[in-house]
């Protein structure tokens, strides 16, 4: 599975300056070769089948005494080695960096920034970048992603992984790898990443937001739900009522914008566990999810309220990650 995209630029560049909040573990820093890392080298079945075939000539030359047959033998052997020097090189001294990534509803996509040091050093081709996005799932690594890196340059590489369930997500085992030039030979250097991705629980439900509000509630604001008066656009998050899309807009080509609409008597919510109508602690999380991002996008003030978690009244970016990463953690070994 390829799914990865790749960005170069000239000098370092570090993840997005609002990752460093999605993990709790730093980035990492990570040298391939010949210390720590040790990059290990051996054959292909290519390289296998090449070496089968030098020993038959060889045979070939001794039995028939012929010095071309000799000649060309030892050339392609010596092609050989030069090869396996040739894909050695073409991984050591790279260094890797590791960034903490975005936070990503489960469903949708995990990704982890990569940043790969050249500088100094000529060109690398036929880079793979082996990982394992599930470590529960199975022992084999998951997905792979090739690139190449210009001469004395630094690369950011966008690794794009499944977010498969709310919590934190590792990126697992990571595996350098390359069999340049020729493919005889695989050089590889094995990396334990402790990059994780916070991912919040997959926005679902059909339940409205409740209509109970906290004290100091405040006249004419905004509500999502679409009974009153159109009141603008915001962007479409998955688990939006197709009901409420603009798909006028969407024919022009001009995005998936869902519409909101005004009316009165919208306060500070109040956002509980127990007004969910399910018995399933996972739906409940769900819709609480998509109330949460209701309420943002329709300009509410909101509480929420969890068993054995509390967030106070409030609205905005931080105040939304707050209560989506309490979602995500919810009865989950949750860390701070």
């Amino acid at each position: 599975m390829n799914t990865a995209r790749s960005v170069r630029a000239a000098a370092e560049i570090p993840g997005p300056a609002d990752a460093t909040s999605a993990s709790t573990r730093p980035p990492g820093l990570y040298a391939l070769g010949p210390k720590p890392n040790r990059v290990y080298i051996l054959p292909t079945r290519y390289g296998y089948a090449f070496t089968l075939a030098l020993g038959a000539m060889l045979l070939g030359a001794i039995n028939y005494n012929n010095g071309l047959a000799y000649v060309l033998t030892f050339l392609l052997a010596s092609v050989a080695l030069v090869s396996m020097l040739h894909a050695n090189r073409n991984l050591a001294g790279l260094k890797l960096g590791v960034s903490a990534p975005k936070p990503a509803f489960a469903g949708s996509t995990a990704r982890f920034y990569l940043s790969i040091d050249n500088r100094g050093q000529a060109a690398r081709y036929a880079l793979n970048v082996r990982y394992r996005y599930d470590p529960d799932a199975s022992d084999k690594l998951d997905g792979v992603h090739h690139t190449d890196l210009a001469a004395d340059a630094v690369a950011r590489e966008v690794i794009e992984a499944p977010a498969i369930r709310r919590g934190f997500q590792p990126l697992g085992d990571l595996v350098f790898s390359t069999r340049f030039p020729f493919g005889l030979f695989r050089a590889w250097c094995p990396l334990k990443i402790g990059a994780e991705c916070l991912v919040y629980p997959r926005p679902e439900g059909r339940q409205a937001l409740p209509a109970r509000a906290a004290a100091g509630t405040r006249e004419n604001g905004l509500r999502g739900d679409g009974r009153d008066d159109f009141a603008g656009f915001r962007d479409y998050v998955p688990g939006d009522s197709p009901r409420q899309i603009h798909w006028k807009a969407v024919a022009r080509e001009q995005g998936l914008p869902v519409k909101l609409f005004s009316g009165a008597n919208a306060g500070e919510l109040l956002l509980r566990f127990e007004d969910v109508n399910s018995t399933r602690t996972e739906a409940r999380l769900s819709q609480l999810c998509r109330w949460v991002l209701d309420a943002d996008g329709a300009g509410f003030r909101y509480a929420l309220s969890l068993p054995g978690a509390e967030i106070p009244p409030g609205d905005g970016e931080v105040h939304r990650h707050a209560c989506l990463k309490a979602l995500a953690l919810f009865s989950s070994g949750a860390r701070s």
